[in-house]
């Protein structure tokens, strides 16, 4: 899978050469438990044609090696919808002692702009969504779209090899209220098999030991997000996550709140969240920065 990957974004980096734009970013999260997460992209435009290539590596104290998760993902732009679909994978990995994880997943997206102030390369919501730079008077856009993503978790020892398919299902909106940006969004999970073991399940497809906490199989997932444009190259936001999960797992809350820096060509994504399942509450800080032309 890792293979087909690679070579799909080799196919496409020439064709785009001459591409219109382009944009790359560098992210690092750090939490709790020697929690760490790096993510690494880069996204080639050309006419209205985009694709993405990312890598996401994961560690924490708990395993034994970092999970390395490669996706590729590719969309169509136009004034008032972005259609896109992503393929992936997670490659086998010893995380802890005869056990090895791994995932492949695939999805897509659709995104409706409502109002006549449309434009691409950007939407107020769901996986194409971009900062705000502006307002205006009034509801002044409104972007409306869903999503499905189908992962395939595994777990394999010696003796035994366990499986689990999960499906996300979600539906977002966002919209530009005077001189704010506010957006929410819902995700429903479903299984292949509903009695298959929460061990392999896992919260935003990651490995249990490396999500947020939980080993449990989440059944829906709301988020909540303000963002408030209109500073001087400084876009501050505030974020809420929600999550209910099929065991008798409490709920768990994450709170957030961060700002965006532009300075044009270069970016940067500033966040600190707090993450509450119940019992405790961890503290995690992310860092992007990116640059685009």
């Amino acid at each position: 899978m890792k293979n087909i990957l690679f070579t799909l974004m080799a196919v496409l980096m020439p064709v785009s050469a001459a591409a219109a734009w382009f944009d790359g970013g560098v992210g690092q999260t750090t939490g709790p438990d020697g929690y760490k997460k790096t993510d690494i992209n880069l996204t080639i435009g050309s006419g209205d044609m985009w694709f993405r290539g990312a890598l996401m590596r994961q560690d924490a104290d708990a395993i034994s090696n970092p999970l390395n998760t490669y996706s590729v993902r590719v969309g169509k732009e136009a004034d008032f919808y972005t259609v896109a679909g992503e393929v992936g994978m997670t490659e086998a990995t010893e995380y802890a002692a005869g056990t090895e994880y791994s995932n492949t997943f695939f999805g897509g997206d659709i995104t409706f702009s409502l109002t006549p102030s449309a434009g691409g390369k950007g939407r107020l919501a769901g996986p194409n969504a971009k900062v705000a730079s502006g307002g205006g008077d009034g509801i002044t856009r409104v972007d409306i779209g869903g999503g499905v993503k189908h992962i395939v978790h595994e777990n394999e020892t010696a003796a035994l090899e366990n499986k689990t398919a999960q499906t996300e299902y979600s539906v977002f909106a966002g919209a530009k209220v005077l001189m704010a940006r506010v957006g929410a969004s819902w995700t429903g999970y479903k299984y292949g098999d509903d009695d298959s073991d929460p061990v392999v399940g896992s919260i935003n497809g990651q490995a249990l030991s490396l999500s947020h906490a939980t080993g449990a199989l989440p059944k829906t997932s709301v988020n909540f997000r303000l963002d408030l444009p209109g500073y001087p190259m400084v876009t501050p936001f505030l974020s809420y996550t929600t999550t209910k999960y099929k065991a008798n797992v409490d709920d768990t809350a994450a709170y957030g709140v961060g700002a965006y820096i532009d300075l044009n060509m270069v970016g940067a994504n500033v966040m600190y969240q707090v993450y509450d399942d119940g019992n405790d509450k961890d503290s995690y800080l992310m860092l992007t920065a990116g640059i685009n032309f």
